[in-house]
């Protein structure tokens, strides 16, 4: 098994926050991951990207197809989506991307992100409901550690884990 992932969006969004749980519940799971960020040089408000692999194996920490990938901002889109396995899912935030995008891929994805955060009752966990709804189509790695490291995560701030809770379920339940 082997899983290629890019996850890309603004600063202070929580993409590589998102990458980091995601890859701490996948090792939790048994699999061998790599995760390499990058990020722009500005404190909030640049880019940030990251490329996840998760394997059965020792594999490339740079993606070359991209099978799940997860845009927050139109410049993500423009920037990263020829990077996107044909075969692969592209989840676009969709209150954040109005343009359409232009890769051939058979699984395209509008999911209004930010609104469930809002109606989930904290605004920033827009990226805790992607990672509830990217979930879903990691079944290798069971939403049970990755609401686990989700808590952990939050362990210096125990009144945020309920809210984070609902998000992920939110997100899985899409």
């Amino acid at each position: 098994m082997k899983k290629e992932l890019l996850f890309s969006g603004i600063g202070g969004q929580g993409v590589i926050t998102l990458g980091e749980t995601l890859c701490d519940a996948a090792i939790a799971a048994g699999y061998n991951v790599t995760f390499v960020p990058f990020y722009g040089q500005e404190k909030r408000g640049g880019r940030t990207m990251c490329n996840i692999v998760i394997s059965d194996g020792v594999e490339s920490p740079i993606i070359s197809e991209a099978n799940i990938m997860l845009i927050f901002d139109e410049r993500s889109l423009h920037d990263y989506q020829d990077l996107m396995d044909p075969n692969g899912t592209l989840i676009i935030n969709s209150n954040m991307v109005q343009v359409e995008p232009t890769v051939d891929c058979k699984d395209i994805r509008k999911v209004p992100f930010n609104d469930i955060a809002v109606e989930v009752g904290n605004a920033k966990t827009a990226n805790v409901v992607a990672m509830g709804y990217i979930a879903k189509l990691l079944p290798e790695v069971p939403l049970d550690i990755i609401r686990d490291k989700v808590a952990d995560s939050f362990a210096k701030k125990p009144k945020l884990i309920p809210v984070n809770m609902e998000a992920i379920s939110r997100g899985y339940e899409l």
